[in-house]
């Protein structure tokens, strides 16, 4: 399958947050904002983004990562299915087996794209355990406020480790993250107004989209 996605964000914050290749990005704002789709199609870019093998495959391996199977199933699977669900094959998993999307399509340069998509709910700190050896290009965090700072801790040491020097290495690798607005005690407000780490940039977005009937177009 050839695919071509056109899209434009809905947004100034938006489309930084999509165009942004630093190593962590975090993006917060109110329910409804554009939030999650934003990250959906950042993922997608980074897929078609990722430097060919010789055999002309882009391949990447990303986790997508929310606090409880049920939300990942109500949410993030959903809304990321709805945009590219008919790129691939999708799979619910079972035991020990996460759910996950094998993402395969051909670009109009006739290289293909070779994407893991991989959905695993990190709840606790224990947790971190489920991704240790895990070999990654990137991570996305759906509503990094709910997870412990250790699952993001963890996971910065996982990224970058696919695909292989074989394959070229990845273009990219790094953590995105979306969520709703946080508490001032919470570790992520630590970080982006006081700690603020090297090389992470924080954003917010503003209030949530609404259609407009006369126009169709999506307005803050």
């Amino acid at each position: 399958m050839k695919f071509i996605l056109k899209t434009k964000a809905q947004g100034d914050t938006l489309d930084e947050y999509i165009r942004d290749r630093g190593r962590v990005s975090i993006i917060t704002g109110p329910l409804g904002s554009g939030k999650t789709f934003a990250s959906c199609e950042r993922i997608f870019k980074h897929l078609c983004e990722q430097r060919p093998n010789q055999q002309g495959v882009r391949k990447s391996r990303w986790y997508c990562v929310r606090n409880t199977y049920g939300e990942l199933f109500s949410t993030t699977i959903k809304d990321w299915l709805d945009l590219f669900g008919d790129l691939g094959k999708f799979s619910k998993g079972s035991g020990i087996q996460p759910p996950a999307h094998a993402v395969k399509f051909k670009l109009p340069d006739k290289t293909q794209v070779d994407a893991d998509i991989v959905f695993i709910a990190l709840d606790r700190p224990e947790a971190v355990k489920k991704v240790r050896g895990s070999q990654l290009t990137g991570a996305w965090l759906n509503e990094v406020k709910e997870l412990p700072k250790a699952i993001l801790d963890m996971l910065d040491f996982r990224i970058g480790r696919y695909p292989s020097a074989m394959d070229g290495g990845p273009s990219w690798y790094g953590i995105i993250a979306d969520t709703n607005q946080c508490d001032d005690d919470h570790w992520l407000y630590e970080l982006a107004e006081v700690t603020k780490p090297e090389g992470w940039t924080f954003y917010t977005q503003p209030g949530g989209l609404i259609k407009n009937r006369v126009t169709g177009e999506w307005e803050h």
